[in-house]
């Protein structure tokens, strides 16, 4: 159970508080005794000096046959160790514990300090705090300017051993509740504090389980964590955008390549049926093989998508002459909008240069104005024009259609996204790869794509790319690799 509880955050975060508690009372009991402990010394030495002061006065002026009597009156106030040692070590008197003996060398060197001189010396039989110890005065008593005798003053320390262990019985019970309180406060805050991360732990396994659209709520209003469960919730919000948009992607896939590989498998077990004659094998291979492309480029459309997620997608650098790139994607459309009655109306400014892959943004071109035939109806327009505006070449292509509803705008660009499912497939066929192929190589030359909202009839998509013409400074090679931005 310990064990168990110190590997977790909470306990060894309140154990850590115990431990912090514990040096602090420690440091400050230490602090406390030597403080004390040279208080209590220096008033102890202050009240001896002044009873021995007191006492060989009394000596030094009295005759010495009434020493005795003067030594009994101070012994009666006086609650202590009294003795009066002759220079020779005799004894003269003596009142209490003796002091003078082969095991008392501290004692018998202060006496041969007083016999010295010295004015007074103070020694301790034992360590201050230790039981029974005594703090001893030496001072020596003189008569017409010469030494006759010592006097010695001790006082115990009882007292103040009481009290010293008073006092820190009452801070280890006080130290001790402390630390206890402290613990359990740290390990209710631990706890506390914990919930939100508890909750996340809760909330990944359940992600990880597959759940991905598991959000956090929490009450926490602690700035660390509020920042942490936004980050997370985006996370959450990115992985199952993700998830979606590959599961989408996996599915409309096989839709799309499921429908011409039926054709192709029924023509050709049709085929096998009966003999047939060369002309009728000619024009199913040619139906065959017109199936097979419309399957390549669903593959290829699907491969440079891939790429674009990997990052693995190059863009060459290269000088673009982007009015003459327009003016001859438009050419080439002219016989199919003939088809179908649709006039072509083409104003591009000359001069407009770009640096970038001149075949993938031929390519972005090419799906608009094929989008634009798609929906744009018989005898109508599609504008293609361009023009310089700052540093950008801005580019539009407008039909005359029935336009983009609000609701589909935001997923315009999606892969395998069609506005129009059977309007689609009535005017061309298509994976709904194409504008989402646009976005990837328009994002990956620093440019901008989207369809403008306004009140003409019809759809209006404009593509917003650098100019190398305009500023200098696009003329820098581009990033090259493409970069997943959708």
């Amino acid at each position: 159970m310990y064990n168990s509880l110190f590997r977790t955050f909470r306990g060894r975060l309140a154990m850590s508080y115990v431990i912090v508690e514990f040096l602090i009372l420690a440091f400050a009991a230490v602090l406390i005794y030597w403080f004390l402990s040279n208080q209590i010394y220096q008033e102890v030495d202050d009240a001896l000096f002044e009873e021995a002061n007191v006492l060989v006065e009394n000596l030094e002026h009295a005759p010495q046959q009434e020493w005795g009597k003067h030594l009994q009156d101070f012994t009666i106030y006086y609650r202590g160790v009294v003795q009066l040692v002759s220079p020779k070590g005799t004894i003269l008197f003596s009142v209490g514990e003796e002091l003078v003996g082969h095991d008392k060398q501290d004692v018998a060197h202060a006496i041969r300090e007083a016999l010295a001189g010295n004015a007074a010396v103070f020694v301790s039989t034992r360590g201050l705090l230790r039981k029974n110890n005594l703090r001893v005065a030496v001072m020596p008593i003189h008569i017409r300017g010469q030494i006759v005798a010592v006097a010695i003053l001790a006082r115990t320390t009882d007292d103040i051993q009481r009290f010293f262990k008073l006092l820190y019985t009452i801070g280890g019970i006080l130290g001790l509740l402390s630390m206890l309180i402290s613990g359990l406060i740290g390990y209710r805050m631990a706890r506390r504090s914990l919930r939100p991360i508890n909750e996340i732990t809760r909330a990944a396994q359940a992600v990880a389980n597959g759940d991905l659209s598991r959000r956090l709520k929490t009450s926490v209003h602690d700035e660390e964590i509020h920042t942490l469960v936004e980050s997370l919730n985006k996370m959450f919000e990115s992985l199952e955008a993700n998830f979606n948009s590959h599961k989408r992607f996996v599915s409309d896939t096989s839709h799309e390549l499921r429908h011409p590989i039926t054709i192709l498998k029924g023509e050709i077990e049709v085929a096998l049926l009966q003999e047939r004659s060369p002309e009728e094998y000619r024009a199913l291979l040619k139906k065959l093989f017109s199936i097979s492309t419309r399957m390549q480029h669903i593959v290829n459309d699907m491969l440079t998508l891939a790429q674009a997620d990997a990052g693995t997608l190059e863009i060459p650098q290269e000088p673009v002459d982007l009015s003459l790139l327009l003016q001859e994607v438009g050419q080439d459309h002219l016989m199919l909008f003939s088809k179908r009655k649709i006039h072509l109306e083409m104003n591009i400014q000359e001069g407009l240069e770009m640096i970038g892959d001149q075949h993938r943004i031929e390519r972005v071109f090419y799906n608009l104005l094929n989008n634009a035939f798609r929906y744009a109806p018989e005898n109508s327009t599609i504008t293609l024009s361009a023009t310089a505006v700052d540093e950008y070449a801005i580019i539009q292509v407008l039909d005359e259609g029935e336009g983009v509803a609000q609701k589909d705008i935001p997923h315009l660009f999606e892969r395998f996204f069609r506005a129009d499912d059977a309007r689609t497939n009535q005017q061309g066929e298509g994976a709904g790869l194409g504008l989402a192929i646009c976005k990837h190589i328009v994002l990956a030359h620093q440019g901008e794509i989207h369809v403008l909202i306004d009140d003409r009839q019809g759809a209006t998509f404009e593509v917003k790319l650098p100019l190398a013409s305009v500023n200098p400074d696009h003329a820098k090679p581009l990033q090259g690799v493409l970069v997943n931005r959708l």
